[in-house]
């Protein structure tokens, strides 16, 4: 059996991995895949990370890869790179905000609704291409005398780092090829332990949109191992290839799915033979109808909860803002599991 989805709140990873460890399964988040590429990375190297609030009050320089990642986190300039105040110094308020991104033309322009945030367009067939261009210039300063006007801007870039007193490299897996994130992220990484040699320097991973944040959490810290997880042999055991979610349902690896997604309708299983129990947004509608399809209610709407936050360092309480009679997937879970 899969446990598969896992788009919840603490308690409810708590307790889907309780019943996972009960039916000796197979347990994994949809996006589990992205937080491998940067927990590869760690395992590899290391890294050199940040909080949120620590790019608030004291980085005067921001570098973000990719001109998806605001939209995607759209009260980050409002919460973060903007505020009114900090505890650091003037530029720690009046933050430098670069965007990286890459065309076939290259251009600069300062963001319509954001003075202070200024998008430089690489001529390159790819952010990643500009990301190892960057590496490149960090790792050998002075060996592009004579380079083209696009790297000159990545040049240009390196020294306005270099220049200031604390910069934070900010990114999504989202944004980059799925086949080279991995590369693409590591890369990253080696810029910022380079330029930690010279100024402060740290990244800043961005994710969690669908609880994959709180889902890797719970599981270290209930089982020692990232997901996915496995209670095939009455322990826990971490095997990223083997037991990823996603090609199991693909391979019909699993003989039975259980799909948790308690905060958008959208979020559905996919298409598959395996007999499917699916503990959900209440207003869900399938093009495959499961098996088995429980109502639940969403977290920090109709019930209490926690989330993990997207920088890892603080846990943040859900409010119940509506009376409903639609059970948590906590309760409907560990009822499960009793039953068993």
């Amino acid at each position: 059996p899969l446990i598969h989805g896992l788009i919840t709140d603490i308690q409810g990873s708590r307790e889907a991995i309780a019943l996972t460890e009960k039916i000796s399964g197979v347990i994994d988040h949809m996006n589990s895949q992205g937080i491998r590429k940067n927990t590869s990375v760690i395992q590899r190297i290391g890294k050199v990370k940040t909080t949120l609030a620590e790019v608030k009050n004291r980085a005067d320089m921001v570098v973000i890869f990719g001109d998806g990642v605001l939209p995607q986190f759209p009260r980050l300039v409002e919460r973060i790179l903007s505020p009114e105040k900090t505890l650091g110094e003037e530029g720690s308020v009046n933050k430098k905000i670069i965007i990286i991104n890459a065309s076939e033309t290259a251009e600069r322009s300062a963001h319509p609704e954001h003075a202070n945030i200024t998008r430089i367009t690489i001529a390159a067939p790819s952010l990643e291409s500009v990301i190892h261009s960057l590496q490149n210039i960090v790792m050998n300063e002075d060996a592009h005398n004579d380079a083209d006007e696009s790297i000159k801007e990545l040049i240009e870039l390196n020294q306005q780092i270099l220049s200031s007193h604390y910069t934070t490299f900010i990114w999504s897996g989202s944004e980059f090829a799925e086949d080279s994130a991995e590369y693409t992220i590591q890369s990253i990484t080696q810029i910022i332990k380079q330029l930690t040699k010279k100024v402060r320097c740290a990244g800043l991973p961005l994710g969690g949109s669908k609880a994959e944040i709180t889902a890797s959490q719970v599981a270290t810290w209930q089982t020692g191992s990232p997901l996915p997880v496995t209670f095939m042999n009455d322990a826990p055991s971490h095997d990223p290839i083997l037991f990823n979610g996603k090609t199991m349902i693909e391979n019909n690896e699993a003989d039975c799915l259980l799909w948790i997604s308690t905060y958008n309708s959208q979020d559905i299983p996919p298409e598959t033979t395996i007999p499917t129990i699916v503990l959900g947004h209440p207003n869900m509608k399938f093009k495959q109808p499961p098996t088995v399809f429980i109502p639940v209610g969403i977290p920090g709407i109709d019930h209490r909860g926690l989330a993990c936050r997207t920088d890892n360092v603080a846990t943040l309480p859900l409010q119940e803002i509506r009376t409903s009679n639609l059970p948590a997937a906590s309760e409907i879970l560990r009822q499960i599991t009793q039953l068993i």
